[in-house]
């Protein structure tokens, strides 16, 4: 770094206002997560293994997509 900083008097340029896009930090919920332990047969896990490296996903992941699903269906089936 040899060059010397020229400081002058002249007005700074201003940036643009960018609007915020972050939430709220009220509207920042966490989620408590807790673990359900669940016992499936062979062949039941190897058939979810398959589906779920079909879609990339880990089985995990692919079950509790299928449970939110199915319990929004049976909400939405349940509102008059």
């Amino acid at each position: 770094m040899n060059k010397k900083i020229k400081y002058t008097d002249e007005p700074m340029q201003t940036g643009r206002i960018v609007k915020d896009f972050l939430p709220r930090p009220e509207d920042l919920v966490f989620r408590k997560q807790r673990v359900l332990t669940l016992r499936l047969d062979e062949p039941t896990l190897d058939e979810l293994k398959e589906v779920a490296n079909r879609k990339g996903l880990g089985m995990s992941t692919l079950v509790r997509m299928w449970v939110k699903e199915r319990l929004a269906e049976n909400v939405s089936s349940q509102t008059p």
